[in-house]
C-alpha cells in the first residue's frame, strides 16, 4: 500500500518532542530505536542512519540523559532532506517490564521506521523492522494492549495496524496527541464522505428501479393501447392509472397517486394490475 509521507512527518515531528522523565523509559525508547533501525546487536556501540533532523537530536538528548553516548556524528550530502550518520554506544539498561517503558519503546520504534497512511484515505500503520529487531517491540505491544499483526516483506519484519479505533489508541499512548486530533478530523470527514457516497448510491439505485418500472408499466399501456386505443375494456380505476402513466412517464409512484387521488399503495396495486392483465391476454412477451 501506498503511504504518504506527510502525516508521517507530522507525527514523527511531535513524537520527537516528547521526552521521557523516567530513566527506565529514556534506556527503553533509545534501546528500541536503535534496534529498530540496525536490529538487536551483542555489541553496545552502533552506527545508526537517522534521516529527520529531529529524530537525530533525540538520539543524542536519550544517549546523554540515559547514560549512554554519542561518539561521532555525521551529516550527509543531500541538504533537501538530509540524513545523518551517529557512532552511539547504548547505555546499559533497556528499561523495564512496565506499561511507562512499554509506550517508550513503541515510540521509539515508530521513529525508527515507522509509517502512517493518510486517514482520509485509509487506516493503515506500520513498522517495517529488521528481522532481529522484532521482540522488543512485539513484547512491548503485548503489554500495551495493542493488537499488531505480523508479515514479511523483503525480509523485514513488518507490524502493522488497520482500522480506526486501534491506531487512534496506539498514537495516544505514544504521545502523539497533536497528530490525535487530527486523525479523528480527518475519521470524522471520511466517514460522512462514505455516508454521502452510500446515501448517493441509494438513491441512484431507487431511481434506475423506479425508471424501469415506469418502462415496463408504459411497454404495458403501449400494448394495450395497440387493441384498443381508448383502453375501454379496462375497468375505470386500471384506465385512469393508464392514462396518468402515459401522460407522465417520469412521475414517481408518489406523484401518480397525488394525481389520481389515491393512496401510494392503491397506485401502485393498479400499476401491477395492469402489467399482469398485459401479460395475461399476452401482450407483453
Amino acid at each position: 500500500m501506498a503511504l504518504r509521507a506527510s502525516f508521517t512527518d507530522e507525527i514523527k515531528a511531535e513524537l520527537a518532542n516528547v521526552q521521557p522523565a523516567r530513566p527506565c523509559c529514556q534506556e527503553a525508547e533509545l534501546t528500541a530505536l536503535a534496534e529498530a533501525l540496525v536490529g538487536r546487536s551483542d555489541s553496545a556501540s552502533v552506527m545508526l542512519r537517522i534521516p529527520r533532523n529531529a529524530v537525530a537530536r533525540k538520539v543524542v538528548h536519550l544517549a546523554k540523559v540515559a547514560g549512554g553516548r554519542v561518539e561521532t556524528v555525521r551529516k550527509g550530502a543531500t541538504e533537501k532532506r538530509p540524513s545523518y550518520r551517529l557512532r552511539l554506544t547504548l547505555p546499559g539498561g533497556r528499561g523495564s517490564d512496565d506499561t511507562c517503558c512499554a509506550r517508550a519503546i513503541l515510540r521509539g520504534a515508530f521513529l525508527a521506521r515507522g509509517l502512517m497512511g493518510n486517514p482520509a484515505d485509509a487506516y493503515h500503520l506500520e513498522l517495517a523492522l529488521p528481522e532481529s529487531g522484532g521482540a522488543l517491540v512485539s513484547a512491548a505491544a503485548t503489554r500495551a494492549g495493542i493488537p499488531l499483526k505480523r508479515t514479511t516483506r523483503r525480509r523485514r519484519t513488518v507490524y502493522y495496524l488497520k482500522g480506526a479505533e486501534p491506531i487512534s489508541r496506539l498514537l495516544g499512548l505514544m504521545g502523539a496527541n497533536r497528530a490525535v486530533m487530527r486523525f479523528e478530523n480527518d475519521r470524522i470527514l471520511r466517514d460522512m464522505r462514505s455516508q454521502a457516497n452510500r446515501r448517493a448510491n441509494g438513491e441512484t439505485a431507487n431511481l434506475d428501479k423506479r425508471l424501469r418500472a415506469a418502462l415496463q408499466q408504459r411497454e404495458a399501456i403501449r400494448r394495450l393501447k395497440a387493441r384498443d386505443a381508448r383502453l375501454q375494456t379496462l375497468a375505470p380505476a386500471l384506465r385512469e392509472i393508464a392514462e396518468l402513466r402515459w401522460a407522465h412517464p417520469r412521475a414517481g409512484l408518489k406523484e401518480l397517486a397525488e394525481l389520481a387521488q389515491v393512496s401510494k399503495s392503491a397506485a401502485a396495486n393498479r400499476l401491477r394490475r395492469l402489467v399482469v392483465q398485459a401479460n395475461r391476454n399476452g401482450l407483453i412477451a
